[in-house]
């Protein structure tokens, strides 16, 4: 946890720069990606229910090209395209094995769906953030952006649905 002051510093911080790295601002605070999530100035992110995890990625699927992002302390993974669907199965959200993406994702580990925009490197972005019950993420998804780096404008419609209606 937290102290107070650990957070003030860090609101700040985010408030000067809202584009740092979650992954290198925790570690440098010892602390969950989540935490410094919440940290960001309200206006800039919202909060659902994990419990939420398949109706959302459900959505997702529809929306066409976006960039998943897998984060490891040792690797960053990013696959362009549509999310595949998925379903239910031997306690695994399995996805769609036709697409160049696949795999198996632990939906009942899902605490916190976040939604961010915020600017990074330059331009502004849009996520979706998976993070499991102590704070880590699981996995991103970012909006997807046409041939001039612009984000589908459709898209930002959805995303903004999205996190209005299961704000919580």
């Amino acid at each position: 946890m937290l102290t107070e002051a650990q957070k003030t510093s860090i609101k700040e911080r985010l408030a000067k720069n809202p584009g740092i790295l979650f992954e290198t601002l925790a570690e440098s605070n010892d602390a969950s990606e989540a935490e410094m999530i919440e940290c960001l100035p309200e206006e800039l992110w919202s909060k659902a229910s994990g419990d939420l995890f398949q109706e959302i990625l459900t959505r997702v699927a529809t929306w066409g090209k976006v960039m998943t992002i897998i984060h490891t302390v040792d690797a960053v993974f990013e696959f362009s395209g549509p999310f595949p669907v998925g379903e239910e199965g031997h306690g695994y959200y399995n996805l769609d094995t036709t697409s160049g993406f696949q795999g198996h994702l632990r939906y009942k580990n899902c605490g916190a769906i976040y939604f961010v925009t915020r600017p990074f490197r330059g331009s502004e972005t849009r996520s979706i953030l998976f993070a499991n019950h102590n704070g880590g993420i699981m996995f991103k998804i970012f909006l997807g952006r046409d041939e001039n780096r612009v984000i589908f404008p459709e898209q930002i419609e959805k995303f903004q649905a999205l996190a209005k209606e299961f704000k919580h």
